[in-house]
């Protein structure tokens, strides 16, 4: 090949190595202009950016009034407001609109002339506004959902377009009364309750009174005994109960006969330390239904509550009381002399000086398994438990003139003296009277003669006993000098 054409070929290369060059720079430049203009609009979507811990006051003005809002040392607080009604308000809403504004972004951006903007829910938009701790505001407006319900329409001040934002996002920000206002129960804490009272059909299926942090029954039952941590598990489970919504305020009757209010089915009354009375009628409801109608009188609120939260109000009073019929500890108790049916004997304890008697059998210097069975023997009477509550007969509906077959006399250490007695009432049921008052406590005899009974267990006193030759094998009862009747 000639030099002349290694030149021209080299000069060729050289050209188009420079019109690639220009080329490339040319597409560069023009897919950087793109990347950046996406940049540019994507950065146009975000509308805020800012830190919501540092948020110490939200104001809102929608439908149902003007609202500001401001931090305290604990939580969220009302502290103007133009709304009717007085209400607790949820304090986690407050926290999701700060959280939901601090990075919002829009999924898109339209041009809509300003004619047309009242057409998109902004003649009257919703308006939410944040400040932070150095009163830097920032404030959206939420106009209407799209009709496909996939996003809502939001603007901001001072500039003319219309945002596309997430529909969850924008819900909660428009937000309203069904958000702003606490969907507990009660507008109390557990702990704040001192009385509880529910009522069926107007009659009174419990009423308790809190004292000093000691629980009493007031009705049916005055002096049964409250189980403390069952009431203070019904009283935590219903103030942690929430309404699925809010409807109205009542206006006028016709507002309690639309939602079966006229003649509830329930009503619960609580007070608190605070003095304030809570009182909230039930719709009639069963279990065919998803929700039931209430209606907070105070306030007049109307909501709806779930079936399946609505428990609490088949609550029976056995549920809130000690399911014993009368249980002293072994320590507070000097003498139990016990009757059932031909069967009786005593035990005699003297705790202080580790004394004790099974009759006249004296049993202080035996092993330790027989002296854990005397303590079993005494726990059969102690702990034996009510099968249900008599709550239909009062005392006079009872026969008095029915002789008690079965008879527990404790002798207490301040010598005072108890007695339990047992009616029968049939071969499987028996009334309990205490100190010869009615009980209103139903007692099965299986109590007695099942497995963990008081007649079980002084078999396998005696048998043990017998084991050790200290009563005769063949009538266990022959050496203990049985006590006289306990009646």
């Amino acid at each position: 090949m000639s030099i002349k054409k290694i030149r021209a070929l080299i000069i060729a290369l050289v050209v188009l190595t420079a019109l690639s060059i220009t080329a490339y720079l040319a597409v560069d430049k023009i897919k950087t202009n793109e990347e950046n203009q996406e940049l540019l609009e994507a950065q146009s979507l975000n509308l805020f950016s800012f830190d919501s811990n540092a948020v110490n006051q939200v104001q809102i003005q929608n439908p149902d009034g003007n609202f500001t809002i401001r931090t305290t040392s604990t939580s969220w607080e009302i502290t103007e407001s133009d709304y009717a009604q007085d209400f607790t308000l949820n304090a986690y809403y407050i926290n999701s609109i700060c959280s939901y504004m601090s990075d919002l972004t829009a999924l898109k951006k339209l041009d809509i002339p300003a004619e047309e903007l009242s057409n998109y829910g902004f003649s009257d938009p919703v308006t939410v506004t944040c400040l932070d701790t150095s009163n830097t505001a920032y404030t959206i407006y939420i106009g209407n959902p799209a009709a496909t319900q996939e996003y809502y329409y939001a603007m901001r001040p001072d500039d003319p377009v219309v945002y596309e934002i997430d529909f969850t996002k924008g819900d909660v920000l428009r937000g309203g009364m069904t958000y702003l206002r606490s969907h507990k129960l009660l507008d109390c804490s557990d702990v704040e309750i001192t009385s509880v009272k529910l009522e069926r059909d107007s009659d009174v299926v419990f009423d308790f009174l809190r004292e000093e942090n000691t629980w009493e029954m007031l009705e049916p039952l005055p002096d049964a005994q409250v189980h403390s941590a069952n009431i203070n598990s019904y009283l935590t489970s219903v103030t942690r109960t929430e309404v699925e919504n809010f409807i109205k305020v009542v206006e006028n009757t016709n507002d309690l006969v639309e939602y079966h209010l006229d003649n509830p089915a329930f009503t619960l009354t609580v007070k608190t330390n605070a003095g304030e009375t809570i009182t909230i009628d039930f719709a009639p409801f069963d279990s065919n239904d998803k929700s039931v109608y209430l209606v907070i009188e105070e306030s007049g609120q109307i909501a709806a509550l779930s079936v399946n939260s609505a428990g609490f109000l088949q609550t029976q009073p056995a549920e809130l009381l000690s399911d014993k019929v009368f249980s002293p500890n072994f320590e507070d108790v000097s003498r139990l002399d016990i009757q059932v049916d031909d069967l009786a004997f005593s035990m005699t304890m003297d705790h202080e000086a580790k004394s004790y008697l099974l009759n006249d059998l004296d049993l202080s210097e035996q092993e330790p398994s027989i002296l854990n069975l005397y303590q079993s023997l005494f726990k059969t009477v102690s702990n034996i438990s009510y099968d249900s509550l008599d709550l239909e007969n009062s005392d006079s509906e009872t026969d008095p003139t029915q002789d008690p077959t079965v008879f527990f006399t404790y002798t207490m250490l301040d010598e005072s003296v108890q007695k339990v007695s047992l009616i029968p009432m049939d071969d499987t049921y028996y009334q309990v009277y205490i100190n010869d008052e009615y009980s209103h406590k139903i007692v099965r005899r299986r109590s007695l003669s099942g497995s963990t009974g008081v007649l079980t267990y002084y078999e396998k006193m005696t048998d043990a006993l017998a084991e050790l030759e200290l009563i005769p094998d063949s009538d266990p009862d022959s050496n203990l000098d049985s006590t006289e009747s306990a009646s």
